[in-house]
């Protein structure tokens, strides 16, 4: 059976993903790794929590001195000593019959106690404490959380391949028994950006020349990837120029990603410089609106080339769309970026032959709204959108979508 359009699609950019490295692995302090890709399981080096431990502040009980409690006319009037504090971080204190002792949220349980009521069901005094709430509210056990609930030494807290952020940064600091950790490298970007018309912000410029919109723009999106570190270089429109570019490129980079001279014309110079550098072309043009001109090649050594068109919104739908899961594989990830599927408020029954990214802004309430968009050199609707969704071929602009954010 062939394929639909979009699994084409996908499965051509797949078979380019197989062709390319993996960055190495390195070890760094624990405290460096924010941001950076985890290269190795992550085993529990001890129980957790390690030891009993109270879910609240309170008091610690016996249980056979709680059942003196059960008739309710003795409600708050048993009167027990408090025999000492328990407090996070201190070592395990034993209980003793017939008093209680005040333990705080993560203190250790004190051993011989079986239950921590929390000091707004009791009556506190300054040398002892009563519980102020009937015995069969109470079960045993209550507010412990025991030792290994979480998770046993041994087991394997985070699986290599996802991002270190804070959530993950904390698993790490519990669980992993040495100050280091091993994280994917950086992976090393560069983009070259072709054409004679480009001219840098705050250079003089004449009204058939246009600034270079495209390298900032993918300086700003690789910015949200802290596992990335790139440089960027421009080049005219000539074959010897983009051929030195790109050498040079190859030498220090993972990948190589151009913006421009992907096209047709005479002087779109970026398919023969790669095939002359020995990269094996996967594809060349894909079935998409905008962007179809978009190349992708695999150096004999596994680096990417990847070429984008020229116009602003092809670069940023291109590079959110494809270069991004490409990035993301070889810089260690075990799963690509999450799609979210999300209602269009104000579809039209526009339809193309193509698979059609279009430009939506996202609303307060999760729902998304296209934007007026004059075509892929319509900076204004760039900037007004925050990302895009995905409609298949002959499809109308109407319901639920895959949803591509600006943010990543």
């Amino acid at each position: 059976m062939p394929l639909n359009v979009i699994d084409d699609v996908e499965s051509k950019v797949m078979i380019l993903g197989s062709r390319l490295r993996i960055v190495d692995k390195e070890s760094v302090e624990i405290s460096q790794a924010t941001g950076r890709v985890l290269a190795q399981a992550i085993e529990n080096f001890r129980d957790s929590p390690p030891l009993d431990v109270s879910a609240m502040d309170g008091y610690a009980f016996r249980w056979d001195d709680l059942t003196k409690l059960a008739s309710q006319e003795n409600l708050g009037k048993l009167l027990l000593p408090v025999a000492g504090v328990a407090t996070a971080g201190s070592e395990p204190l034993e209980i003793k019959s017939e008093v209680a002792m005040r333990v705080f949220t993560g203190g250790v349980v004190p051993l011989g106690a079986q239950v921590v009521i929390p000091r707004e069901r009791c009556i506190e005094h300054p040398d002892s404490v009563a519980v102020n709430m009937p015995i069969q509210q109470i079960k045993l056990g209550w507010n412990i959380r025991r030792q290994g609930e979480n998770a046993r030494k041994g087991d394997i807290g985070l699986q290599p391949g996802c991002l270190i952020d804070g959530p993950r940064m904390s698993s790490i600091v519990s669980m992993n028994r040495e100050p280091q950790v091993e994280v994917y490298r950086k992976l090393r970007v560069t983009i070259i950006n072709t054409g004679d018309e480009l001219m840098r912000v705050g250079e003089p410029i004449e009204p058939w020349q246009i600034r270079d919109s495209n390298g900032p723009l993918l300086e700003s999106m690789l910015q949200s990837c802290p596992w990335v570190e790139w440089n960027r270089v421009c080049a005219k429109d000539d074959l010897h120029e983009i051929q030195q570019s790109l050498k040079l490129a190859l030498d220090k980079s993972d990948a190589v990603i151009f913006t421009g001279g992907v096209s047709m014309g005479d002087t779109d110079h970026v398919p023969a410089v790669v095939r002359h550098s020995g990269a094996e072309v996967l594809f060349h043009r894909l079935a998409i609106r905008p962007g179809a001109p978009i190349l992708g090649a695999a150096s004999p050594t596994g680096q990417l080339l990847l070429g984008l068109p020229g116009n602003p919104v092809s670069v940023a739908v291109t590079f959110r769309r494809f270069g991004l899961q490409l990035l993301r594989r070889m810089a260690g990830f075990s799963k690509d970026a999450k799609r979210l599927l999300l209602n269009l408020e104000n579809g039209d029954d526009k339809t193309l032959h193509l698979i059609w990214y279009r430009l939506v802004d996202l609303q307060a309430d999760g729902t998304l709204r296209l934007v007026a968009n004059q075509g892929s050199g319509d900076i204004r609707a760039l900037g007004d959108s925050s990302g895009f969704i995905e409609i298949p071929p002959e499809t109308a602009s109407t319901g639920r979508f895959p949803y591509f954010d600006w943010r990543f």
